[in-house]
């Protein structure tokens, strides 16, 4: 899975990168069949101020299923990214499940009851 990480405000290290790639990786191994595109935003909300401003932004196409996003915001930007992953996988698994459970609905399948 090739996943396209970018910033602002700041240059991405190598360990930034490790870290987007292990953690939304590992994240998103179960369903990785039914991802298109992921794209990792890092930024720093407030640059220099301080507080609780690093950002990790999740988005992730899936095919025919839409998109996926989630967003994390903490003081540190490894716990923001752990946090995005995490919602990102919850997330993708109720966006592709929610999907199923509308085309088991559909009245054109054979086998469904319809009313003229």
């Amino acid at each position: 899975m090739d996943i396209d990480t970018r910033t602002i405000g700041f240059e991405l290290s190598p360990a930034l990168d490790a870290r987007v790639a292990s953690q939304v990786g590992t994240a998103l191994a179960p369903v990785a069949d039914h991802i298109t595109r992921v794209t990792v935003r890092l930024d720093d909300v407030n640059g220099d101020h301080g507080g609780v401003d690093k950002r990790c932004r999740v988005v992730v196409a899936l095919a025919r299923h839409g998109t996926a996003v989630s967003e994390a915001i903490a003081t540190d930007l490894y716990a923001a990214i752990d946090e995005a992953a995490r919602r990102v996988r919850r997330s993708t698994k109720r966006a592709l499940t929610r999907h199923v459970g509308r085309e088991r609905k559909d009245p054109q399948r054979p086998g469904t009851l319809v009313h003229p």
